[in-house]
């Protein structure tokens, strides 16, 4: 008579929680987990260690200060921030007035300091 297990190995089935499945599925999750990481590093244009564990912020010694127009000398606000537009081009962005946040791009910008009057003065 033949036994239970050589039936179930001549018969080529594999066991619901086999070692090979396992395996198949540990190695197919990190290889979509990687892939999925290049795929997003290309897009956003920033390193595969970066998008895991994100990357330190260096504040511009620019924040805060008076944006004018280069040429004109015509006050565009103050610069709350920097950043680089889809097209690749390094602006600032910079609150207006109203309050309007506007991107108006670097080379089109002069920074000044704030020509606040000291306090207790006359």
């Amino acid at each position: 008579m033949l036994d239970q297990r050589e039936v179930s190995e001549d018969s080529g089935e594999e066991r619901l929680f086999s070692w090979r499945r396992i395996k198949i599925a540990v190695l197919g999750s990190l290889a979509a987990i990687v892939i999925g990481l290049v795929v997003v590093s290309l897009y956003t244009g920033v390193s595969p260690m970066e998008t895991l564990f994100g990357r330190q912020k260096v504040e511009s010694p620019d924040l805060g200060k008076q944006a004018y127009t280069k040429g004109t000398d015509f006050f565009i606000g103050i610069i709350k921030g920097e950043g680089v537009t889809p097209k690749r081009i390094k602006v600032y962005y910079i609150e207006q007035a109203g309050g309007q946040m506007i991107e108006v791009a670097k080379e089109r910008v002069e920074v000044r300091e704030s020509s606040k009057p000291a306090a207790g003065g006359k």
